[in-house]
């Protein structure tokens, strides 16, 4: 199984839309701030299963700041980050993933891809599609996962190849 994680979309649908027409998942899981987005996600994609939490920068949805989800045995956590302080330190972080026994906390907010194991639990964030300078490349992440084990990979989408700005050209 191929999930695509995304987080801090921030309204850059086309740049989600290329990273799931690049990966192929069978899931796709938005971390928050924008999860919105998932919406136009899901009428180019119709077919994907999509799963959300709300960040900090999400205003309209009454859904749970975190979820529990299951892939192959493997239990994965979701959430956006904001509420553990993530910015400041991953200890709440990992302490709220021990307690609900997940092998895999998944995690946005701070708009820096990171993929480390700490105390037994895989801590993963896959960056930010939103970069708000058009020159550098925008990130998300591939797990994939299988009844064996699970992987996490941080892929980079191709900079924006017709971006021209500050006297210099970004080919």
């Amino acid at each position: 199984m191929i999930l695509l994680v995304l987080s801090d979309t921030h309204r850059r649908t086309d740049r989600m839309i290329t990273a799931a027409e690049i990966i192929k998942p069978d899931a796709v899981l938005h971390l928050g701030d924008y999860t919105e987005d998932i919406v136009e996600l899901q009428s180019h994609l119709p077919d994907i299963d999509c799963y959300a939490v709300p960040g900090n920068g999400d205003y309209d949805f009454d859904i749970d700041s975190e979820t529990l989800l299951s892939f192959h045995g493997f239990k994965i956590f979701m959430t956006h980050g904001h509420k553990f302080g993530v910015k400041s330190g991953l200890d709440r972080l990992i302490r709220r993933a021990e307690a609900v026994g997940a092998d895999l906390a998944l995690f946005g907010h701070t708009h820096q891809a990171l993929s480390r194991k700490y105390d037994g639990i895989w801590l993963f964030n896959p960056g930010q599609m939103s970069r708000h300078d058009e020159r550098l490349a925008a990130s998300y992440g591939v797990v994939t996962i299988d009844e064996k084990g699970f992987t996490c990979d941080i892929r980079m989408l191709p900079v924006n190849p017709s971006f021209s700005g500050g006297g210099m050209r970004y080919r």
